[in-house]
């Protein structure tokens, strides 16, 4: 067999395999951060909030989530979340306990933080762990 044959059958192979891959649509890479809306599932709010009542270091009131932005999930030995919300104090002191439902803003038009949170989660091992915090420090009205 020529060589040309056998390039020739090798680039076919190639096609065949790029457009098989290509016609089953697209496909995130594995273990790569899929993006989503940010109302697809309530779990995206209640990590935010997860998130938010673990930072109490230096603050006498809790923040609280005012708006979801931007959501992105990593599948690894369980899920990473990669949230940004928009954060403001709320009403709650750091030496209660953080409610989303009691822990109310105490400005809807101040928004203190855009933060972005990245939350480890294993839910058949009931682990939750916010493994990454970080805020612009925007302290802006809306």
């Amino acid at each position: 067999m020529s060589s040309f044959g056998v390039t020739a059958c090798g680039i076919a192979v190639v096609l065949v395999a790029a457009f098989a891959c290509t016609a089953a649509g697209p496909v995130g890479l594995v273990g790569g951060w899929e993006k989503h809306n940010v109302g697809d599932d309530a779990i995206f709010e209640e990590l935010a909030h997860f998130a938010v009542s673990q930072q109490v270091d230096g603050r006498e009131f809790f923040d609280t989530v005012l708006e979801l932005v931007d959501v992105e999930t990593q599948v690894v030995a369980g899920k990473n979340y990669r949230l940004k919300f928009k954060t403001a104090e709320s009403t709650c002191k750091i030496t209660d306990s953080y409610s989303r439902e009691v822990c109310l803003p105490k400005s809807r038009e101040t928004v203190k933080d855009v933060c972005t949170a990245v939350i480890y989660d294993v839910p058949w091992l009931k682990q939750r762990s916010v493994t990454s915090f970080t805020c612009e420090g925007t302290a802006t009205s809306k």
